[in-house]
């Protein structure tokens, strides 16, 4: 009679191979299930993790300024000499408020930002006394560039009456927030809006006056949120209102990339992304520069691509960026989104902007000092380090019926670079190298454990047909003739 397998032994078998199919399903489509728990958890939501640390960062904020103090200022139209003076370090505290959740699948809010001198973390004091460009007078020469003879000399009596000079020479607490009082902004207060550019009425000049503790610095930020499909988090859709840039025409008028807090996913040393940057009021690329390791996460870098300061030599896309004719390459033209003031922007030192720093004395680039990077996990796009780098300087060109720069030289003229550098936290790096160890391995333990299981199946199975088999042996071992001496022992 044939033995009978064990109903709990077929059980087992079915259930081990139920296993070892999903876990090698699971092995198969590991990254494509990562990402789409990954996807969800980055969704900026009222409750999500995501939106809790993006409303309130935790992570220490610093905000570095370095001024140019002008040490040949009375020589002037000589080659100017400039030395660098800072950092002065201002702590930040960032809030975003007013946030509100759009059924379209966007949320719009504004940031709220503070500084606060950090004379510890300083290389000077606020008291400090620097020359630097009259940026008031400098202005309004630039504006009167198109004017007509009688209102050039106009602006000319004014800065005479007013006793302007090229110069200036101010504490840094007056250069940066605090301002100083000029009567040339008295002056501009009566002045039709078509005359100042648009720029609205203020008592006082600083190159940062009036956006410590505001709303303004940003302006309204409206972004994807990632809950529609198709989208990810962190996407501009308006700023200030718009859907475009009023201040370009063509493709630079284009609203797109990043809100510059959020990094797309899945990067490769391929990857050229997109960041809209509030400040220049427009659109730059990042991209690939090298790849590293910290605290042993890797990460891929991705510096400020240098067409974005192209003067359309290389690129005849950035034509539409110039605002009227180009000027050098190694500088943004931003001058239509500040009031048509005379404000270029460039990566500090002049880097990359070789023709730029035959004009001054004094600049001294370097890569690792000046240039502005991301260091990114490239599969999560979490920024492990981040250093945002700018100098401002102001154009500056002779005005033949305005006395005081009828004879200046067309040059930018170097005021101040800004360095904010973010490095991730210890302790959320390590939940950063967690979450990338299970993206790394999760395949490889559904692959183990489909093995296992797959194991568990032969091994049922070999013990299912175990019965049987001994059975067959000792019918087979009956049926075999009797040897010679157990015949002798028993015979018949």
């Amino acid at each position: 009679m044939r033995g009978r397998t064990p109903t709990w032994l077929y059980i087992f078998a079915a259930t081990s191979a139920l296993l070892a199919v999903v876990a090698l399903g699971g092995a198969l489509a590991w990254s494509r299930i990562f990402d789409s728990v990954l996807a969800s958890q980055l969704k900026l939501t009222p409750n999500s993790r995501s939106f809790q640390n993006w409303v309130a960062p935790s992570v220490p904020l610093y905000f570095d300024i370095y001024l140019f103090n002008w040490t040949n200022a009375d020589m002037f139209p000589e080659k100017p000499v400039l030395n660098q003076i800072g950092p002065f370090s201002f702590r930040e505290e960032r809030v975003h408020v007013n946030v509100t959740f759009n059924e379209n699948g966007t949320m719009s809010y504004r940031t709220h930002r503070r500084w606060y001198f950090d004379e510890e973390r300083s290389n000077g004091n606020l008291e400090d006394e620097i020359t630097s460009i009259n940026g008031v007078a400098a202005s309004a020469a630039y504006r009167a560039r198109s004017w007509g003879y009688l209102q050039q000399k106009g602006l000319s009596i004014g800065l005479k009456m007013f006793k302007q000079q090229f110069s200036v020479t101010k504490t840094a607490s007056e250069l940066l927030f605090e301002g100083y009082n000029d009567s040339l902004l008295d002056l501009a207060k009566s002045l039709p809006a078509s005359t100042t550019g648009g720029a609205p009425p203020v008592d006082k000049f600083g190159w940062f006056y009036g956006r410590n503790d505001t709303l303004d610095t940003d302006g309204y930020m409206e972004i994807t949120t990632g809950q529609h499909r198709g989208t990810v988090p962190g996407q501009i859709v308006r700023w200030n209102f718009e859907d475009h840039l009023p201040y370009y025409s063509g493709e630079c008028s284009k609203l797109l990339g990043s809100a510059g807090e959020f990094v797309p996913r899945n990067l490769t040393e391929e990857s050229v992304f997109t960041m809209f940057v509030p400040d220049l009021c427009r659109t730059v690329n990042m991209d690939y520069v090298e790849s590293g390791e910290v605290e042993g996460l890797n990460y891929h870098k991705y510096a400020l691509s240098q067409r974005s300061f192209d003067n359309s030599t290389v690129s005849s896309a950035n034509t539409c960026f110039c605002n009227g004719p180009c000027a050098w390459s190694g500088v943004m033209n931003v001058s239509a989104c500040r009031y048509d003031s005379p404000a270029f922007i460039s990566l500090p030192h002049f880097l990359y902007g070789d023709e730029l720093r035959s004009l001054v004395d004094g600049m001294y680039p370097d890569p690792e000092l000046h240039d502005f990077y991301f260091a990114v996990e490239p599969k999560l796009g979490i920024p492990v380090e981040v250093a945002a780098r700018f100098q401002l300087n102001m154009f500056i060109d002779s005005v033949e019926n305005v006395d005081l720069y009828s004879n200046v030289p067309r040059m930018l003229f170097p005021i101040f670079w800004v360095e904010q550098k973010v490095q991730m936290e210890y302790r959320v790096l390590e939940e950063l190298k967690y979450v990338r160890a299970i993206l790394d391995w999760g395949a490889v333990v559904c692959a183990c454990a489909a093995l296992f299981f797959a194991i568990l199946v032969a091994i049922a199975t070999c013990w299912a047909r175990k019965p049987q088999y001994l059975k067959t042996e000792l019918l087979t071992s009956f049926e075999k003739p009797k040897d010679e001496a157990e015949l002798k022992l028993n015979p018949k």
